[in-house]
């Protein structure tokens, strides 16, 4: 029969009140916590029975094997009145009580809400408003950069954008929903009454589940696309659970090593040594990987190009035929997000040519718009400030512009159903090389 029991726990930070029941369940159970960790909950076989339990929270030293002496008096105190300390945490300690009707273990509803927020502030709530911050500044930069460039931050950083707001309103639910209850339990306590948290903690958890879900939506929904973008997502959850993990290790060891009376300086050696190990650890394998995915750079087989194993959609040679024996040079690249993709390809002549000649150069981007509620966004970004409105039907497209300053390229935007095509030939084009583009671009999908 076990002796032991290891479950997987979520409270809000806040929620003694569930604490409470949830710890009261176990005990009728037979289980009896005996360590927590996060959300790591450690529980020891006892006798099934009846038990009330009672939530304290006094700021302990992390590294301290010893108790503080308020913490010491207290639990002096309960036992005298059957009030047995079972779990001593850096900020939250649990005591039971199996008698049926036992004196409350404290009795001053003023003292435990401060008492709570003192220990609190210097712990986990600072942790979570550090976090909120970060998180909130990083969503003020993505929303510059929308502004800044939008073309860029709909192809490549929509879909962490969207993650980051999710992260927002789960952080700032709960910071908000311990605002809202302290506020009111503070009135509340000034009158002698005790307020329960269950309410607010039932509200942050469920923001925090629904945060859960759209988290791997959002991160599902690029997995099933093509082998680039699963590759960074893959990265960034994967080192995101490493770096958590790592983080999980470190508060382990610091406080097995707390547990079992390893005096303070030689603690905090320990585990500073082990965090700096990590640390590079984690940042050599973030390198490397970077390294052999080249950046997650998309390759021939990767993104929209797997439609094309044989090179580029439309080259000099398709649209002006025999090129003799010239180089070129070719490139293709692209970002895509769940909104929007860009894709760019060119075929550019090595030879030298006049300044009035003609060139075999074809260089076009394709801005394949999945969501058409960005689609006028897109076409106003591209547009050049000289520009001319010129007939479509040659193109077979809905609308095409011409830029009226082209220097040496003749560069054109058509607009078709799906995309938008940026293209710009080192010619003048003819009739039916621009039917041919129509044939080739008019169709994506």
């Amino acid at each position: 029969m076990k002796t032991r029991k290891h479950t997987w726990k979520y409270v809000a930070f806040f929620d003694f009140s569930e604490v409470k029941r949830y710890l009261e369940k176990k005990a009728r159970e037979g289980w009896v916590l005996e360590h927590v960790l996060g959300i790591w909950w450690t529980f020891r076989r006892a006798e099934p029975r009846p038990a009330q339990v009672w939530v304290s929270y006094l700021q302990q030293d992390v590294y301290d094997p010893q108790p503080s002496q308020q913490l010491e008096n207290l639990a002096d105190l309960g036992e005298h009145t059957g009030w047995k300390l079972t779990v001593d945490t850096p900020t939250m300690q649990v005591f039971y009580n199996w008698e049926t009707d036992p004196l409350p273990m404290e009795t001053d509803p003023v003292a435990h809400v401060e008492g709570m927020h003192r220990a609190l502030k210097r712990s986990v709530l600072g942790v979570y408003r550090g976090g909120f911050g970060l998180a909130l500044a990083a969503l003020l930069v993505q929303l510059w950069y929308w502004w800044e460039a939008p073309l860029q931050f709909l192809s490549r950083e929509v879909n962490y954008f969207l993650v980051d707001v999710l992260f927002v309103v789960a952080l700032g639910t709960e910071l908000g929903a311990y605002r809202l209850w302290r506020n009111r339990a503070r009135k509340r306590a000034a009158q002698g009454e005790w307020l329960d948290t269950r309410p607010w903690g039932w509200a942050s958890r469920l923001v925090l589940w629904g945060y859960l879900v759209l988290w791997v939506i959002a991160m599902a929904l690029p997995l099933m696309g093509n082998q680039w973008v699963r590759r960074a997502n893959l990265f960034f959850l994967v080192s995101g659970l490493a770096f958590v993990a790592g983080m999980w290790l470190v508060v382990l060891l610091r406080d097995l090593l707390r547990r079992r009376k390893v005096r303070r300086g030689l603690n905090e050696v320990v585990t500073a040594a082990v965090s700096f190990f990590l640390v590079m650890a984690f940042i050599s394998v973030l390198a490397a990987v970077c390294t052999r995915w080249n950046g997650f750079s998309p390759t021939a087989s990767d993104s929209w190009w797997k439609q094309y194993p044989d090179g580029l959609p439309l080259t000099v040679e398709r649209l002006r035929g025999d090129v003799g024996d010239q180089e070129f040079w070719v490139h293709r690249d692209g970002e895509e997000s769940l909104v929007l993709g860009q894709y760019q390809g060119w075929q550019i002549t090595e030879e030298e040519t006049g300044p009035e000649e003609d060139m075999d150069t074809v260089m076009y981007t394709v801005t394949l718009v999945k969501v058409p509620l960005f689609y006028d966004l897109c076409r106003d970004e591209i547009l050049w400030a000289d520009h001319e409105q010129v007939d479509p039907s040659p193109w077979l497209a809905r609308e095409v512009y011409r830029e009226t300053d082209h220097g040496r390229l003749r560069t054109y935007l058509l607009c078709y159903d799906t995309c938008l095509v940026q293209i710009s030939f080192g010619w003048e084009p003819t009739q039916d090389q621009m039917q041919l583009v129509g044939e080739t671009f008019g169709g994506l999908q």
